[in-house]
């Protein structure tokens, strides 16, 4: 047993001996900062390049690099509020051999036959300026509040062969040139009130604002004057908007807006449900309303658009409504996009009809695709029903408000791109894919009463590398009823059967992003009986583009 003296020697050898080392502490792993944007030694706007960048000082016009005039940090020493300046050019070439009606005094001989020689070039540049002010830092939350403004130039340059056409007085020739510049967007978007931890929001947007209302574009795709009530819902799963437009009319040849009501009236409500009934499939429910009251109008070429310059030439007020039904997503590799509208209401005195209507009309659309690799085989349908009796006061014909469809061929189709005259109106409209007899999709009416369209065809999109894609595609295309084409030609018996069309697109971006975009496509109707009687031509219609997109 130990003694207590020599318990007290071995406390005191103890506490003479140094004391063991704590081991360090490691670093946390976060470490709290005042500001992510003003962080010690970093002043807003120098940051360190990431490895793949040589060491060297950003420049301003380096759209590569972060800068505060793209959004990527704050302004005026704020914390949360941002600038964004975007600058893109669109550059656009088309050469085309499209039905062009006779000119009146044209040079040569005088020709028998309605329509003469169809080569057109045309040529197109836009130039818009985005400035975007906005508060918040829109990574995981809507922003506070957004102010958009952009303007646009315009040039537009059309050469026909024909006197009559691009303008309506023939003494002006054969050549059309016109400069113009419009805002395109001026709106402010304000956050009203959060609904979850998980910002599931509600916001407004008021001014003239961009919106299209179904996934495709098949009723309604623009940028007008409205107010935009939209946000979501349950973790984002549920989305919705409710948009009032009051029309403002277009330009003729720049398609751009201009400071003019047109009196027209468009209000459209839809409801999302992203993973319904199934996952990786989103569904759309929609109601759209268009109340169209524009009265005599000459565009600015100087030809009538509304009335109609058919049938019995009175103001006609267009009030449709539209039940839809929409959908897009995967099932695995299999992909598809679907669209089913149903139109009703009224026109007050259809020019064809000459007489009040009631609209019946219906649409539809599918399109499924599988994807293998690097390619994708697609086949796609669209059907919008047309009006077997142009003068029995139900107008089944269908017509959209103002569509613009990425759907088929799309921007590279023939029958897609090109208005194709008729009468005074024209049998299609650009970037349309319905045969509506409209005097413009822009500036004129929609009508109900017209002979509708069968659209059937095949196409494969090809990933050739990261920096090149293509598309290749075929589609015939028939009328779904000929009563109304009958009746405004006096000719009997025209077939139902348009024609065949092959496309081909495709789109390079030499720098691996979207600051530069090269575009070509090529496209040509073959005609069959229908188109040749109405054209009296079974020559291949054409048309060949380039399009080129830059953006700072």
């Amino acid at each position: 047993m130990r003694s207590p003296a020599g318990a007290a020697a071995l406390l005191a050898v103890a506490s003479a001996a140094p004391a063991q080392e704590e081991a360090p502490q490691a670093p946390p792993d976060f470490l709290p900062i005042a500001s992510r944007w003003f962080a010690p030694g970093r002043p807003v706007g120098i940051v360190a390049p990431p490895p793949y960048v040589i060491n060297e000082p950003a420049q301003w016009w380096n759209s590569y690099r972060q800068h505060p005039l793209k959004g990527d940090f704050p302004i005026l020493g704020s914390e949360d509020l941002f600038f964004a300046a975007t600058i893109t050019n669109r550059f656009f070439f088309e050469t085309r051999d499209v039905p062009t009606p006779t000119g009146i005094t044209g040079p040569g001989p005088v020709r028998e036959s309605v329509f003469g020689d169809g080569q057109q070039t045309f040529l197109q540049d836009d130039l818009a300026l985005s400035f975007d002010l906005f508060r918040g830092q829109q990574a995981f939350k809507p922003v506070d509040w957004r102010i958009r403004i952009t303007p646009v130039l315009n040039y537009t340059q059309l050469n026909v062969e024909e006197v009559g056409v691009v303008v309506i007085d023939p003494a002006l020739g054969s050549e059309r040139k016109k400069y113009d510049i419009a805002l395109q967007e001026a709106f402010v978007e304000y956050h009203l009130f959060d609904l979850s931890d998980r910002y599931d929001f509600c916001s407004v947007e008021v001014g003239i604002l961009p919106f299209r209302s179904d996934f495709r574009g098949f009723l309604f795709e623009d940028a007008n004057l409205g107010a935009r009530f939209f946000g979501n819902y349950d973790n984002n799963k549920w989305q919705y908007n409710v948009a009032l437009f009051n029309q403002l009319d277009k330009d003729t040849n720049s398609q751009l807006n201009r400071f003019e009501s047109r009196d027209q009236t468009v209000f459209i409500a839809n409801l999302y449900r992203q993973d319904w009934p199934v996952k990786g499939y989103t569904t759309e429910v929609s109601f759209h309303y268009n109340n169209d009251r524009r009265g005599f109008e000459f565009d600015d070429n100087r030809f009538l658009v509304s009335p109609k310059p058919i049938g019995n030439f009175t103001p006609n007020e267009v009030t449709a409504y539209y039940l839809g039904w929409a959908g897009e997503g995967h099932l695995g590799r299999w992909n598809i996009t679907h669209a089913l509208y149903k139109a009703f209401g009224e026109e007050k005195q259809n020019e064809i009809a000459a007489r009040g209507v009631d609209i019946d009309a219906r649409f539809a659309a599918v399109e499924v695709s599988y994807d293998i690799d690097w390619w994708r085989p697609r086949l796609f349908g669209l059907y919008a029903s047309g009006d077997g009796s142009p003068r029995d006061g139900t107008a089944s014909g269908f017509d959209a408000i103002l569509d613009n469809p990425a759907f088929g061929g799309g921007a590279f189709s023939f029958w897609n791109t090109q208005r194709l005259p008729f009468t005074g109106t024209g049998l299609t409209q650009p970037f349309s894919p319905l045969a509506d007899l409209q005097t413009s999709k822009t500036q004129g009416q929609s009508n109900f009463v017209n002979p509708g369209v069968l659209l059937i065809g095949a196409a494969a999109d090809f990933e050739l590398t990261p920096k090149w894609r293509a598309q290749v595609g075929l589609t015939y295309l028939r009328f779904d009823k000929t009563s109304s084409l009958e009746f405004l030609l006096q000719a009997a018996n025209i077939s139902k059967s348009i024609g065949t069309e092959v496309f081909f697109g495709t789109q390079y971006r030499p720098w691996l992003t979207n600051n530069v975009i090269l575009q070509f496509g090529a496209s040509a109707l073959f005609p069959d009986d229908g188109f040749a009687r109405i054209y009296e031509t079974d020559d291949v219609q054409y048309n060949v583009f380039t399009n080129i997109l830059t953006t700072w």
